[in-house]
């Protein structure tokens, strides 16, 4: 969207630059009367050569309280409409001779400090209408002052021709301020989701772009002020002060500069927060004074700008592209700007609105470098909330392992209580005892190998090892080896972990042994197929019940009727956890009355 819009904005400038040639103003000069003393008759009798010639067409004089007196002859027979621009310039005095009256002048104003409707056109700009009978010179003269920066750029054209002109580029900025207007209501959507503190920063700056522009183009009295021209008057230099400070505010912010970065830091302050400070004294109208300074610490400003985001860019921060693009359009706009602001450069309708221009372009860009550090942003909230219900998964986690925990040590302490009581001990007492120590001692060494799985501390040792005999040993070990039916190979080797693989498969047989149904067998069996081999221990379910498949391998799951048996929640987790280490997998399924659990490595 944003592409189709910029490139409807270019085909128009594009047309802007092919519409019709103004017609020639002869010998344009100008005259400074820094006292503002001289009259029309004076000046109409000055030595021509006290004028200086504007062989541009157009003068930038800076800021300054100075009048200015512009000669200039036109030579076209018909009507003809002389416009003025830019439209921020306070009070207009256009003199021609009177053809009635020999030696006297006929005076017509114009400028912002008058009612929209004492102007000959309405229009945001400042024209006047021109009549010659034939084609032979007439000189005029035009007294110029101003609050505002001295900048003159007339354009003399047939009726038509401005008409055609003028509606192209009243449409061209208008399209800028909706535009601004529409980037304006999508980060303050994006703000309203995700609060950037940065977004409110950045639309205050938009708002003033907003301003500025309303103000500098003339739309502000021509829509909104048309019968309180002192609106106008005041509006520009007040949303100038606001467009710098709230500017450099937010770039640094953008910049994440913070009071570490002592210098840099006090220097966008300074720059953000005296300019916000000095918006009464444009209401009283010392912009004149005080503008300046604050427009040319700007190129100071732009210049630090781009090496930071130059900076992020080498680093290869989130939207420091976009960030990079932003400020050197604006470096180049703020440039052309301010150095026609400050009588540097003349120009024309480009120039007077190359800020404007700039204005538009680094908004975009930053609006997708704002949109790249929103998305990351909302990734990163996600990723916190995912963190967060990990973490809190993770502590109903230790809280039921810390039950267990509790339960099982409570348990064999009692056991071995009793066992320590009854003097002297039966065989049976004896063996009571010996269970509840080799409980506790799971349940730790189960603790300690889920700890060191998590950190990362198991280690593989691959070498050769006979599985036959390494499962044989683990049903010997177990605690009721009569009770496993086995189906072994005849002969099976394989190059593993022989110690993590006694783990898992003794895991797998105590947990049949412990769950199945009480006095029935279980089965183990281990074939092989090709270079793997699998092995399946099945039991016929007991009164613990059959475990949720999606959790049967979660760290401290138990089935909710296993609890009255010993045990940690820990093994089955582990077993998994080692067999995938071991480069295998641990699946469980359910069938024909029995809980299968199938080992492939």
């Amino acid at each position: 969207m944003y592409f189709r819009l910029i490139v409807a904005l270019l085909i128009a400038l594009a047309s802007l630059g092919a519409s019709a040639a103004p017609l020639m103003l002869h010998d344009l000069a100008v005259l400074s009367d820094q006292t503002g003393a001289l009259t029309i008759d004076a000046v109409a009798v000055t030595d021509p050569s006290q004028f200086k010639p504007l062989p541009e067409g157009g003068f930038a004089g800076g800021f300054t309280r100075s009048v200015h007196w512009f000669r200039f002859s036109v030579a076209q027979a018909g009507e003809t409409w002389l416009d003025i621009q830019p439209p921020v310039l306070d009070d207009l005095r256009l003199f021609e001779a009177d053809p009635q009256r020999a030696g006297a002048w006929i005076e017509r104003r114009a400028g912002d400090t008058l009612p929209f409707a004492a102007r000959e056109v309405p229009y945001r700009g400042f024209v006047f209408k021109l009549r010659h009978r034939d084609a032979k010179p007439q000189t005029y003269y035009l007294r110029l002052t101003t609050t505002s920066t001295v900048v003159l750029s007339p354009r003399l054209m047939a009726p038509d021709d401005f008409i055609a002109t003028t509606t192209l580029e009243s449409s061209l900025l208008m399209a800028s301020v909706v535009l601004v207007l529409v980037v304006v209501l999508l980060n303050a959507n994006a703000w309203f989701w995700l609060r950037d503190p940065l977004t409110p920063w950045f639309i205050a700056n938009l708002l003033a772009t907003v301003g500025h522009l309303l103000g500098s183009s003339g739309f502000l009295q021509q829509y909104f002020s048309p019968t309180l021209p002192v609106m106008s008057f005041y509006w520009v230099g007040v949303f100038s002060f606001a467009l710098i400070g709230t500017g450099n505010g937010f770039y640094r912010r953008l910049f994440g500069i913070g009071p570490d970065r002592k210098y840099l830091y006090w220097l966008y302050e300074a720059n953000c927060w005296l300019p916000l400070a000095a918006l009464p004294l444009a209401l009283m109208g010392w912009q004149t004074e005080v503008l300046p300074v604050f427009l040319n610490a700007s190129i100071l400003m732009t210049g630090v700008g781009f090496v930071m985001a130059f900076g992020l860019w080498r680093r290869g921060a989130v939207g420091s592209g976009a960030m990079l693009l932003a400020n050197l359009i604006s470096m180049v706009g703020i440039l052309v700007f301010v150095l026609h602001a400050l009588g540097v450069v003349a120009g024309g309708f480009f120039t007077w609105h190359s800020l404007q221009i700039a204005s538009l372009g680094s908004v975009f860009a930053l609006h997708l470098a704002l949109g790249a550090r929103s998305r990351s942003l909302s990734d990163d909230r996600v990723k916190a909330e995912h963190e967060a219900k990990h973490e809190h998964a993770e502590r109903v986690r230790q809280s039921q392992f810390l039950a267990m925990l509790a339960h099982e040590l409570r348990t064999s302490l009692t056991v071995l209580r009793m066992a320590v009581g009854n003097q002297p001990m039966s065989p049976k007492t004896v063996a009571k005892a010996e269970r509840a120590m080799n409980s506790m001692v799971d349940v730790i060494d189960q603790s300690v190998q889920v700890e060191r799985l998590a950190d990362g501390k198991v280690t593989i040792e691959l070498l050769p090892c006979d599985i036959v005999c390494l499962v044989e040993a683990a049903i010997a070990d177990s605690r009721d080896p009569p009770r496993v039916d086995q189906k072994l190979a005849q002969k099976l080797s394989l190059n593993t972990d022989g110690r993590l693989l006694r783990i898992v498969v003794s895991n797998l047989i105590d947990n049949a042994l412990k769950y199945g149904k009480v006095g029935e067998r279980i089965d183990v069996e281990l074939r092989a197929e090709g270079e793997h081999l699998r092995l399946i221990v099945a039991n016929p379910i007991g009164t613990a019940g059959v475990p949720d498949p999606e959790r049967v391998f979660e760290k401290y799951y138990r089935a909710p009727l296993a609890h009255e048996f010993s045990g940690s929640g820990l093994g089955l987790h582990i077993s998994q956890a080692l067999a995938r280490l071991m480069g295998g997998e641990l699946a469980y399924t359910q069938a024909q009355g029995s809980v299968i659990f199938e080992l492939r490595l």
